[in-house]
């Protein structure tokens, strides 16, 4: 094809990974440390290559960690709030924030997204946004390198216009049957979240898994979180999850006993899950449990599950390539099979 070096035929570039974030980065920063590691290491993503970070808040430390790998990631702060604010802005609506995310997500030409603490809500209508609207077979000479010699922008807000993104030199990816179906095919997006499936949605579900733990009865159970966090320790114990059903653990036995107050959750964890418009539902690609421990702090809590999580992101990211790799995602599990 016109435009592609002799090179580009000779070897698959890397899947292009696309993270959005809201806080610190530390999962992307597991992301980065990933992509370094030897190809025999079961946590390498040496085959992938983060090609741009995109950050909910303007003073997300996760843009400094981008802006500081090596080579330098383009990163971009996009605060839902601080657009609004723009003159050109003035009365558009969150949806069409969120249309104009979903176009700087698809100019970065990702093979898949990763929300990596990313903390706002996103619609159906971005879902349905996020397609893979260019041809897989176009080379990648309109993306611009940024300079890898170069030093890290400044600030955390730069004034100037980033790289949209990375470019991965090399032929596609895909399997050459699935290639030619991959237009207007719905880009994959996996969502960290820090609880188990079907337990405690939303922003709050550490807190709400730790106060389930050090709440004997789920009529006191009171949080200014999940709304929904009393019938779900409900529902746990009519099935047995800390009850005294057959689910019930060593901990939850010696409750019964007496000996310690009765427990409604014994364990929590992670989940990277693939998302739908429902939140925090979708089908899970990786699943960890985490123990609960006897007189654990919040804090302690938090800092063991960030260290699961840190493992458990790049796992799934790396269980994504492998499923994209052969043609197959969730829907789209036929692509590519008449």
């Amino acid at each position: 094809m016109a435009g592609h070096s002799e090179q580009s035929h000779t070897h698959k570039r890397n899947w292009r990974i696309t993270v959005l974030i809201s806080g610190s980065g530390s999962n992307l920063q597991a992301l980065l440390d990933a992509l370094s590691l030897p190809a025999a290491s079961p946590l390498s993503l040496q085959n992938c290559t983060i090609t741009a970070v995109l950050s909910s808040r303007s003073d997300a430390y996760g843009l400094t960690r981008a802006r500081n790998a090596n080579p330098p990631v383009p990163a971009e702060p996009f605060p839902l709030l601080k657009w609004k604010k723009l003159p050109q802005n003035s009365g558009r609506s969150r949806q069409e924030w969120e249309q104009e995310l979903a176009h700087k997500i698809r100019a970065t030409r990702p093979d898949l997204v990763v929300l990596a603490g990313w903390m706002l809500i996103l619609s159906e209508p971005f879902l349905k946004a996020l397609v893979h609207d260019w041809d897989e077979d176009e080379d990648e000479s309109s993306l611009s390198s940024s300079d890898s010699t170069a030093p890290p922008p400044p600030s955390l807000d730069p004034s100037q216009t980033a790289h949209p993104s990375l470019p991965t030199p090399g032929s596609s990816p895909y399997p050459s049957s699935t290639v030619p179906l991959l237009k207007n095919r719905p880009i994959p997006i996996i969502n960290l979240h820090p609880a188990l499936p079907g337990q405690f949605p939303g922003a709050h579900a550490i807190q709400d898994a730790w106060e389930a733990f050090n709440t004997p009865d789920a009529s006191t159970f009171i949080t200014s979180a999940t709304q929904g966090a009393k019938e779900v320790l409900e529902g746990l114990a009519a099935a047995g999850e800390g009850g005294k059903g057959e689910g019930a653990t060593a901990s939850t036995a010696e409750a019964a006993q007496g000996d310690l107050p009765p427990r409604r959750i014994t364990k929590t964890g992670i989940m990277i899950h693939r998302v739908i418009p429902l939140l925090d539902a979708g089908a899970p690609v990786v699943v960890k449990e985490i123990p609960m421990i006897e007189g654990e702090s919040l804090e302690d809590l938090e800092t063991r599950i960030h260290e699961v999580e840190h493992v458990g992101i790049v796992e799934a990211v790396r269980k994504c390539t492998e499923l994209l790799e052969k043609g197959e995602w969730w829907e789209e599990e036929d692509l590519g099979r008449e």
